[in-house]
């Protein structure tokens, strides 16, 4: 017999299977069968069984396409006709030119697809089939049965799709004569399932199928299906308020109502449903009915009212409501971003805990369209917040190779090996741990192999067969076999070795116990060379499997949870393995679609995620009717959700709709019904609905927009509409957020921001000339990243200590390194505080045009030799051994051309520096600041009479009139006899040179006192934005240089002074300006430069 048991709510739905499985069974070896549509439904019930009875045993959990198939064709685990397996038939059939040249309209498609398209096209396909399958089983029987189906008003298209598919349906069963497929069964199968008991709890949909063949089931066997129904009354006449102004402009309106207009709008699939199992199982169903209504259990809260009126098919009344002014059941907040929206919710969380020490964090669920890309920022949120903010919480049912390194390694690693094998891909799957522990590789050498790379060139490719491969010319230039070779000669040269060997020049120096790494990315990349090799020829199912096991050895080697991971991923590939081979037999797969089809086996968790025991992070419908006091729906923007994805051109269901068929965007409508009849106590939704940029309005789903239309007009007053929905300031350190008496709903928790907002409150206000100064160079764009966060704790609250005796000693050099970066120097030398240096991204591309790193790597090599009177034959062959300059005839020309000018520069220095320089000289000078005794010693080891000569072959820098000035000044207050009291520094693009300083002295003991003063408090000189000021007086540019909106180096992007400078409104400020007066006016007083005129 089949019993319907009907609620709007889950619980008495439990409460009743709970009732039915305490009843003892027909005897003790029979199992439980209990049919589930997701894992965690199949959870929820295991821990409800368990609590109930002590222990959850002897009860066996299935799917329903699964528990039928077994019920049907037993011995069969998976039907031969199953997508998974059927998309491999289609896969080959549609391989045969035979086959496919009969059918122009799918022949003329498939002549422009590779093979990867073949794949998805098969896919799809075999998804369609398996729909037919379920909802046109008709049509499936009149096909096999070589008939056509009349399609009513069937375009040319339709008719040449429904050609081909029934082709299609027609060479897949006569290649499966003994394989079967679900299908209404026949009356002598009745007898099969007599004494059987099943429970199918909480579909959210049942094909029209599954509904025959579960009613002919309960002609021999006791069937309980435990359905949710939103509404008591009878529901299935009605429509949405469009629908039924379109039935009655046609005169089509008897009988139809709206009803509730969101019960119409978004219930069409549970109504379908319902409706079917009337229509086709009545005759033989018994009924049971248990609805709750929050009325009845003295519930008035907004929430409470909206799901009453689903429940009892009516509307709210029209202006008719007036909810309490502290009633949050329901609340819509408008936020700028993703971001913004996790960090309201995670003070609306903290809000909610505080007040109702009874909520608990398993009795909260938080929802989104997409669950993969918010994972990173949930994690930001909510794993970073201090004690006091803490909230324990999961993230349930993301992809596998999101969070299971071995199936992140495994895909990366056949993407890797199928591609020309780019340094930045190569590096990034060496340096995954599982990878890195199978070639013994530590952190350190990770750091070396990233440098070694960089240093010997290798851009991609393995070597010169494997890029002739590609179609590409046969060079191994900036390949992994060149830049190997130029290690191994590092490593086996004498260090210090400039001239090349064979033609190539040594690069990276690696050597002693650092040298292991490289034996580590040796293995690697012969490993790696093998497997593309490998995966050149197409291979069978089982070939795939034992190539797919030998890769993971050869690379990954798992430990403590990874091995489960291994063991997941292990199952998996057999269940691909072993679908390829039941739908092609032994045909061999190409690698590319192989590595899709294996992508999409491992990344297959759309409905597991489950119940955490904290704050569950969860896609839409993976947790679908579980019931929670609080549910959060964040990301519902306008085309997020519901979702738009066009069907194929070729569903011919979707041309010629049934009732009960099912649709995405119905699905997902009734999905959002079903969170709101979930939602106990509170329902919180977000979306974006500012612009970051410009602050301008952007629209919800339409679901969140529904949902406020039917609320907008049962609220009576404009006040109360008001409260639904929540608009919060872009930026979570918002004063709006912190004041006392401002909007309940917009305050925040967070004591840091409250703390800089309060700190920063309590600054004096800069110069109105600074203020007018940064204003004229903000810009419209949001640079968060590149300037110093002003409303943040400041990193210096008070100067720190006067320096001790130890610091009163310093050396030229060190002078010179503090007024390079005055904050730097202060963190590291004062405080300690190491900045972890980010090695540059390995480049992918071999260089077209030679950048300025390598311009100064060749100048650093080619100087030392011009000067050392190197011929230019040997000069030329290093330059061209070397991987600064790209080979070829421009490459070669650009070469030349900077040889060239290196060659000029060398004999102009040449010339400049004629006379022998001095013997080395050594001095310390005194100073008393502050009635203190300072030291500042220099040596000069390249004094000539003609005074102090520097030079550098690139452009003169505003860092090299620093350097030229601060030892000229050195150079003078010690006044050497037999040497002129000048430097000259020259440069690439020119010389400057700076006259004699008569206050010298003086002048370096105001350096100094900058220096005391900056080993306190972080100094505001900025060498690049000081040089700018000083030379034009504008503080706009200064700040220009300073901020450097739309550059990304700009100099106040340096994380030295975002650090030190923190909670800083403005750091060009009058201090600024006196610093660069100090160190730059004396400067530009005593420099002739033709450049600077």
């Amino acid at each position: 017999m089949l019993t319907l048991t009907f609620s709007n709510r889950f619980e008495p739905l439990l409460d009743n299977l709970l009732a039915r499985l305490e009843q003892p069974p027909p005897s003790p070896f029979t199992t439980e069968q209990i049919i589930v549509p997701s894992a965690a439904i199949r959870r929820k019930l295991e821990l409800a069984i368990a609590d109930r009875f002590g222990i959850c045993a002897n009860t066996v959990f299935s799917p329903l396409r699964a528990w039928l198939t077994e019920q049907m064709l037993p011995g069969q685990q998976t039907s031969a006709y199953a997508p998974e397996i059927l998309g491999w038939r289609i896969f080959h059939i549609l391989g045969d030119a035979a086959f496919t040249s009969k059918h122009p309209r799918l022949s003329g498609w498939l002549n422009r697809a590779d093979a990867v398209m073949r794949h998805d096209l098969a896919s799809q396909i075999a998804r369609l089939l398996a729909q037919y399958q379920a909802y046109r089983p008709e049509w499936i029987a009149a096909w096999s049965a070589s008939a056509a189906v009349t399609l009513p008003n069937a375009s040319p298209a339709a008719i040449q799709d429904q050609a081909w598919q029934t082709d299609l349906w027609q060479r897949i069963t006569a290649e499966n004569p003994d394989a079967n497929y679900l299908k209404t069964p026949d009356a002598s199968q009745s007898e099969l399932y007599t004494g059987q008991t099943a429970h199918l709890f909480c579909p959210p949909e049942i094909a029209p199928l599954y509904i025959d063949i579960l009613s002919h089931f309960a002609q021999s066997m006791d069937l309980h299906l435990y359905l949710l129904n939103p509404c008591r009354e009878y529901w299935f006449d009605i429509v949405d308020q469009r629908h039924l102004g379109y039935l009655k402009a046609k005169g089509l309106a008897d009988h139809h109502e709206t009803g509730n207009r969101l019960l119409a709008a978004w219930g069409k699939q549970a109504r379908e449903m319902i409706d079917l199992l009337f229509d086709r199982a009545a005759p033989a169903c018994g009924e049971e009915t248990v609805f709750i209504s929050n009325f009845e259990q003295g519930k008035h809260t907004l929430l409470a009212q909206l799901q009453d009126a689903i429940l009892n098919l009516a509307e709210l009344p029209s202006a008719g409501i007036e909810p309490d002014e502290h009633d949050r059941s329901i609340e819509v907040h408008v936020c700028h971003s993703l971001t913004r929206e996790l960090e309201v919710l995670q003070d609306r969380l903290l809000s909610l805990f505080a007040g109702d020490r009874t909520l608990k964090p398993d009795d909260v669920l938080v929802v989104m369209p997409d669950l993969d890309q918010a994972a990173p920022m949930i994690d930001a949120i909510f794993s970073t917040s201090l004690e006091a903010r803490r909230i324990p919480y999961a993230i349930a049912g993301r992809k596998s190779s999101r969070i299971n390194p071995v199936s992140a390694a495994l895909l990366d690693l056949l993407a890797l090996a199928s591609s020309r094998i780019p340094a930045s891909a190569a590096f990034n799957l060496l340096q995954q741990p599982i990878v890195a522990r199978r070639f013994e590789l530590q952190d350190a050498d990770l750091d070396a192999i990233h440098r070694w790379m960089a240093e010997s060139g290798i851009r991609w490719g393995l070597d010169a067969t494997h890029r002739q491969q590609l179609s590409l010319p046969a060079k191994s230039h900036y390949s992994f076999d060149d830049g190997l070779n130029r290690l191994f000669l590092a490593y086996a040269l004498p260090p210090g070795c400039e001239m090349p060997f064979g033609l190539r020049l040594p690069a990276g120096n690696p050597e002693g116990s650092a040298a292991s790494g490289l034996g580590g990315l040796w293995q690697f990349v012969q490993q790696l060379d093998q497997l593309q090799r490998d995966l050149r020829q197409p291979k069978t199912p089982d070939e795939w499997r034992q190539t797919l096991h030998a890769l993971a050895s050869a690379f990954l080697s798992p430990e403590g949870n990874e091995q489960d991971d291994w063991r997941d991923a292990q199952q998996r590939i057999g269940t691909l393995c072993d679908n390829m081979r039941s739908g092609g037999s032994n045909h061999p797969v190409p690698t590319d679609v192989l590595q899709s089809a294996l992508g999409a086996v491992l990344d297959d968790n759309a409905h597991a995620g489950v119940p955490t025991g904290m704050v569950t992070f969860a896609s839409m419908g993976s947790l679908r009717n579980l019931p929670y006091r609080v549910i959060c729906a964040i990301g519902l923007n306008d085309g997020s959700f519901p979702s738009w994805k066009r069907p194929a051109e070729f569903d011919l269901m979707e041309q010629h709709r049934k009732p009960g068929d099912r649709q995405r965007r119905h699905d997902e409508r009734n999905l959002f019904l079903d969170l709101l009849l979930a939602a106990r106590e509170q329902l919180h939704l977000s979306y974006t609905g500012r612009s970051v940029r410009d602050n301008s309005p952007m629209p919800p789903s339409v679901l969140v927009a529904d949902l406020l239309d039917c609320l907008h007009s049962a609220i009576a007053t404009p006040e109360a509409r008001q409260r639904l929905t929540v608009e919060h300031p872009l930026q979570p350190f918002s004063l709006a957020s912190f004041q006392p008496g401002g909007d309940a709903r917009q305050l925040s928790s967070n004591a840091e921001y409250y703390d800089a907002l309060i700190q920063k409150l309590r600054q004096p206000l800069a110069s109105e000339e600074a203020q007018q100064a940064m204003r004229q160079t903000a810009s419209d764009e949001d640079d968060d990243e590149g300037s110093i966060n002003a409303s943040a704790l400041p990193f210096f609250s008070t100067p720190l200590p006067a320096p001790t005796d130890e610091w009163r000693k310093v050396s030229l050099d060190q002078l010179l390194r503090f007024f390079r970066n005055p904050c730097s120097y202060l963190l590291q030398q004062r405080l300690g505080v190491a900045f972890p240096e980010q090695p540059d991204d390995l480049a992918d591309d071999e260089p077209f045009l030679p950048e300025w790193a390598e311009k100064n790597a060749l100048a650093d090599r080619m100087l030392p030799l011009y000067l050392s009177g190197t011929t230019d034959e040997a000069i030329r062959a290093s330059a061209a051994a070397g991987t600064e300059y790209p080979p070829g005839e421009m490459g070669q020309a650009l070469l030349e051309k900077e040889l060239s000018a290196l060659d000029s520069f060398a004999a102009e220095w040449q010339q400049i520096t004629s006379e022998p320089p001095l013997p080395p000289l050594n001095k310390t000078l005194e100073f008393m600041l502050e009635g203190e005794r300072w030291q500042l010693s220099g040596a000069f080891s390249d004094l000539r009479p003609a005074g102090l000569l520097r030079c550098r072959f690139d452009d003169t820098r505003a860092t090299d009139y620093l350097a030229g000035w601060l030892h000229h000044l050195f150079l003078n207050a010690i006044a050497p006899e037999g040497v002129v009291r000048r430097t000259i520094w020259h440069s690439r693009n020119g010389q400057y040179t700076l006259q004699p300083v008569e206050n010298a002295r003086d002048q370096l003991q105001q350096l100094l006192s900058l220096y005391r003063q900056g080993l306190c408090n972080p100094l505001h000189f900025f060498p690049k934005s000081a040089w700018a000021y000083a030379r034009s007086g504008d503080l706009g540019k200064a700040a220009n240089v300073w901020q450097s909106w739309n550059d990304e180096f700009g100099e106040g992007r340096h994380p030295a002074y975002r650090l030190a400078l923190r909670g800083l409104e403005n750091p060009i400020d009058d201090d600024f300006t006196h610093c660069a007066e100090t160190v730059f006016a004396p400067l530009l007083n005593h420099v002739d430069d033709a450049r600077l005129e």
